[in-house]
């Protein structure tokens, strides 16, 4: 089913994002001496640079290839790997986050984009949701086997996690060299009004700009949580060497979410799963503040991980769905802008809220805003159809 493509960039995902310290890069920047806080600013320059990058990324990628931009975003971030392997400081992890994010906004849209394109020049592009999903569910069991090994290696070095997904991600810009790309042609209208094409339809398309813009928002409020997972499970005394374990536990929810994806979708439609989504993730948010027991906690947390492994495959399909070739990679970037901008700006109110009043207030004032949003996209919908 997978085109020789198809499997090179696979590969390259895994390699760019091998994730071996997913369940411990926050507790590693505290002992180096960060606070809470600090660790927020790294966060949030991570998701500002992506944020900045995301939409010339995806201008870029529609008009000099998506192979081009998957290229250069590997090389940002093996160096940004490396940058945060060897820090042992407030700047140096900000700058090497920094880069990680910037490296995020050349792939983000192009990686999806390229599968897409694929597909469609194989007549397959309907399978996308079906073939997306397995390509997820295959990264997330990868990390499973990543994030267990990398919460023992951060036990032996602490180091050592990071220095592996260094390595990793040198292999990936080899891989990204090997894939093969119908060339492309849209140089010949304006960056300018290539833009203002794309955003006038991401916008003012009345179904398609509510769908787009509320599952940028439901996805921030997601990211911005679980960057309090780890001290959340430290306050709740939890031995540091079983975060990988737990992440691991949380990954096989998520990998499960992205194969059953095609399957779900079937079931519920995009308008469907994000209101799901969105009231699974508000009740959970409530109940971290009341429900403190491991077992209960873990539960919770791998529930909402199979949401999210949902997430990816179909709000990527719904936006292929809709766009033309030309401005694929471009809408797709535009989707996740708004998606770091409006978690860069939740996790610098967070990180005040959590030095001032504690982590269960943040997971309050989250589920505040998940269920403010969600109002809002209701009441945007039933405007659109009685309009």
């Amino acid at each position: 089913m997978y085109s020789k493509n198809i499997k090179l960039l696979a590969l390259s995902m895994i390699s760019m994002d091998s994730s071996f310290s997913i369940g411990v890069f926050v507790v590693f920047m505290i002992l180096m001496g960060l606070s809470l806080a600090e660790v927020s600013m790294v966060v949030a320059g991570f998701l500002l640079c992506s944020s900045l990058f995301q939409i010339p990324a995806g201008v870029f990628a529609d008009r000099f290839g998506n192979k081009v931009s998957l290229l250069i975003g590997a090389i940002l971030m093996t160096f940004g790997f490396g940058l945060f392997a060897f820090a042992d400081n407030f700047y140096i992890f900000l700058a090497g986050y920094s880069l990680l994010g910037s490296g995020q906004a050349m792939k983000g849209g192009a990686d999806v984009a390229f599968i897409y394109n694929d597909l469609k020049l194989l007549d397959k592009e309907r399978d996308f949701k079906k073939i997306y999903g397995k390509i997820e569910f295959n990264l997330n069991m990868f990390w499973v086997f990543a994030s267990i090994s990398g919460g023992f290696l951060y036990v032996l070095n602490p180091r050592l996690p990071f220095l592996i997904e260094f390595i990793l991600s040198i292999s990936s810009i080899f891989l990204i060299i090997f894939l093969k790309e119908k060339p492309v042609n849209n140089r010949k209208v304006k960056v300018f009004d290539h833009l203002k094409k794309s955003l006038k339809f991401a916008f003012k398309t009345p179904k398609f700009s509510k769908v787009f813009v509320f599952s940028a928002l439901i996805g921030s409020l997601a990211l911005v949580t679980f960057q309090y997972l780890q001290p959340f499970y430290v306050e709740m005394g939890i031995n540091q060497k079983y975060f990988g374990v737990i992440a691991a536990i949380t990954f096989v929810f998520r990998a499960l979410g992205a194969l059953k994806s095609d399957a779900v979708g079937k079931i519920f439609n995009v308008d469907r799963y994000l209101v799901l989504h969105s009231l699974v993730f508000t009740l959970f948010l409530m109940l971290f503040g009341v429900l403190k027991q491991t077992f209960i906690l873990i539960s919770i947390v791998s529930i909402f991980y199979f949401l999210r492994g949902l997430y990816n495959p179909t709000v990527s399909n719904f936006i292929n769905q809709k766009v033309n070739d030309a401005n694929r990679s471009t809408m797709l970037s535009v989707n996740s802008q708004f998606l770091t901008i409006f978690s860069s700006l939740i996790l610098l109110l967070t990180g005040f809220v959590s030095e001032s009043f504690g982590l269960e207030s943040v997971f309050f004032l989250i589920a505040v805003l998940s269920n403010l949003f969600l109002i809002l996209y209701v009441v945007s919908l039933r405007n659109v159809e009685a309009g």
